[in-house]
């Protein structure tokens, strides 16, 4: 700990002193600063208990991240698979996720550095319990996602070693595909029957039906890359899946067609769906679906925002 952390102070006169200067409720300044305290007084020694803490935490994520970074390597240096894109990709999404966790680990460590230092003045001992606080809690974040991360690269070992697993997994993702085509019909037969359609649905069902066209090409490339994969190893590929790509194809042309062609394309759901259309454009299989999401998930939250008609059930 800081050679200016403070002597004992009683909790209550120093919840006053960082009340009068922040402006900030007691009640809540009492509550952060509990860790910091022994028997109604804050001391170094809770200080740095609490930081031994914290330190143990962040030390559990850096291993955590080291053990999501070994299973990785692991994954992906032994196996003989092909050049392809349905691989590559994959690998890559894997990498840039265990880049991300380490960094947050490392600039967690620098907060926890600046936490403990400069602890004289009772409101720097306060923002440095919110801070701890802040720290433990993405920390633990950081334990629960490597861990799911080590979980996923173990079946994405699995996945590279095994063209079963492969072939089953893409078929899941066609059947997953067309549950919500299905689902993409009903709405989009009871717009058409509607005398006077909802905007907001009409809004969702267009949006839907542009994130299903991609799903179809992505669906597609996986199915390309994992045929010729196949045909390199010998291996057979399931005869539908083709089939039920086209299917699904034409059945999101269909819902295309049936919203298009409909009066009120003006106006701010037009426009929010030509920006939607420029954006979805430039996207190419394979696709990084964490940035159509958000994409999405932008055009959906900017109509709530401007409080356009039927937003409720456009979300």
């Amino acid at each position: 700990m800081s050679e200016s952390a403070p002597a004992e102070t009683p909790l209550d006169e120093l919840v006053e002193s960082v009340a009068d200067r922040t402006g900030e409720e007691s009640e809540s300044i009492r509550t952060w600063l509990e860790p910091f305290t022994d028997d109604g007084r804050v001391t170094s020694a809770a200080i740095e208990s609490s930081v031994t803490d914290v330190s143990q935490i962040l030390a559990t994520a850096e291993t955590r991240v080291d053990l999501a970074t070994r299973t990785h390597d692991e994954a992906t240096a032994a196996d003989d698979a092909p050049d392809l894109e349905v691989v590559t990709v994959r690998r890559r999404a894997f990498g840039d996720r265990l880049d991300d966790l380490r960094a947050e680990v490392e600039a967690l460590g620098d907060d926890l550095g600046a936490a403990r230092s400069g602890l004289a003045e009772p409101v720097a001992v306060y923002r440095a319990a919110v801070a701890l606080h802040e720290i433990t809690t993405e920390a633990q974040d950081i334990v629960r996602v490597a861990h799911d991360l080590e979980t996923e690269l173990e079946a994405f070992e699995a996945w590279l070693r095994s063209a079963n697993r492969r072939h089953g997994a893409l078929v899941d993702e066609v059947e997953a595909a067309e549950e919500s085509a299905a689902a993409l019909t009903e709405t989009v037969e009871s717009l058409r029957d509607a005398d006077d359609p909802d905007p907001g649905r009409r809004f969702d069902a267009a949006v839907q039906t542009r994130v299903l066209d991609l799903v179809v090409a992505d669906l597609r490339a996986e199915a390309d890359d994992l045929r010729a994969w196949a045909h390199r190893d010998g291996a057979p590929f399931p005869d539908d899946v083709d089939a039920r790509i086209d299917d699904l194809e034409s059945a999101v042309a269909e819902h295309a067609d049936a919203l298009g062609d409909r009066p009120g394309r003006d106006g701010e759901f037009g426009e929010r769906l030509d920006a939607l259309d420029a954006e979805l454009e430039a996207v190419e299989p394979p696709v990084a679906w964490a940035r159509v999401d958000e994409t999405v998930a932008e055009a959906r939250s900017a109509l709530s925002e401007d409080g356009a008609p039927g937003d409720e059930a456009a979300n």
